[in-house]
């Protein structure tokens, strides 16, 4: 009984002891800085392990008068994007003694606002948004009440404070890339309609890289769908009957890479040899089907550290300096776009 009253009290400086490494490096890896040597962070995370280790939260609540709740408000739970986001985050903030709750703004403003009203009532220490709108968000509600943000996945006008996010202008450029050097020349964008900032970055660098190669891409090329819409995939079809010219298709959301690779196949049409297909973000059906989605792929579990890292920080009461994160997409490059 002695022995694990003894695990339960160990500290930082005990950690840092027994892995041979300087207490700040212990938080460092504590935060999830990805700057940290695999090797060093191998060796603090055993010994976290060895000590059942487990920050003071009850007492920092005390201090703080604030609960050990970190909120995430994400527009859809079921993306798989916002699944590992969420999973790696987690990881972060559990290791700093921090419970998340989750909600679920289902890209609705009314429902966005019900969940920061609430979340804000039980006196979280920290908050996580991807905010439905650019222009719309009630950020400044959380700045009253002294809870530090930290936005994801989506600019906020007007807000300097910490944000993650990806290179999404990159997304689309890399995606016209790769469909420019396959010889694809006629391509068509699917995008969601909507104040959403990633996308139309996305619409921009894939339009901007096909005009710098000379190719004509007209406005009409880029076709804005509705969310969650079940007629999304007729009206892919009716795009695909009455522009037979159309050669590759770049879908901007995951979602709609799914509803076109349905619709193309509904069509009759061979997948990588007549229309070649790019989607963003990785999924397990990517590689089920035949021929396997070539995507652009957002590092998820970076976001979710480096956003951990961020806000643990803030709701620790670190001095630290707003930082803007911006990570980089990777290219998959599979089966649905061979060269035309």
């Amino acid at each position: 009984m002695a022995g694990d009253t003894a695990v339960a009290r160990a500290t930082v400086a005990d950690i840092a002891k027994a892995s041979g490494v300087s207490p700040a490096t212990v938080s460092r890896v504590l935060n999830g800085n990805p700057r940290v040597s695999p090797d060093l962070a191998r060796r603090v995370e055993h010994a976290v392990k060895e000590a059942n280790y487990r920050a003071n939260s009850a007492g920092r609540a005390l201090r703080r008068q604030r609960s050990d709740l970190l909120a995430v408000i994400v527009p859809d739970v079921r993306n798989p994007f916002f699944l590992r986001f969420v999973e790696s985050f987690e990881e972060v903030a559990h290791a700093n003694g921090y419970s998340v709750v989750l909600c679920n703004s289902q890209e609705d403003l009314s429902l966005e606002r019900s969940a920061i009203d609430s979340v804000i009532a039980h006196r979280v220490s920290g908050a996580l948004i991807a905010a439905v709108s650019a222009s719309k968000s009630r950020l400044a509600a959380f700045q009253l009440a002294g809870i530090p943000v930290v936005t994801i996945d989506r600019r906020v006008d007007g807000f300097t404070g910490d944000s993650v996010s990806v290179d999404n202008a990159l997304i689309g450029r890399m995606a016209a890339e790769h469909l420019l050097e396959r010889g694809r020349t006629r391509p068509v964008v699917l995008s969601h309609d909507g104040d959403l900032s990633p996308l139309r970055e996305r619409e921009r660098g894939f339009a901007g890289a096909v005009a710098q190669a000379g190719v004509p891409l007209a406005e009409a090329a880029i076709v804005h769908l509705a969310f969650r819409d079940g007629s999304n995939e007729a009206r892919i079809a009716e795009l695909l009957s009455s522009r037979p010219e159309i050669d590759a298709i770049f879908a901007t959301t995951n979602t709609l890479t799914s509803v076109a690779y349905t619709a193309l196949r509904a069509a009759g049409l061979a997948i990588g040899r007549q229309v070649a297909l790019v989607g963003v973000d990785d999924d397990r059906w990517n590689v089920m089907v035949d021929p396997p989605v070539t995507v652009v792929e957002q590092p998820a579990e970076q976001l979710g550290r480096w956003a951990g890292q961020l806000l643990v920080g803030r709701a620790d009461g670190q001095d630290m300096e707003s930082a803007r994160v911006l990570l980089d997409p990777v290219l998959r490059v599979r089966g649905s776009s061979r060269p035309g």
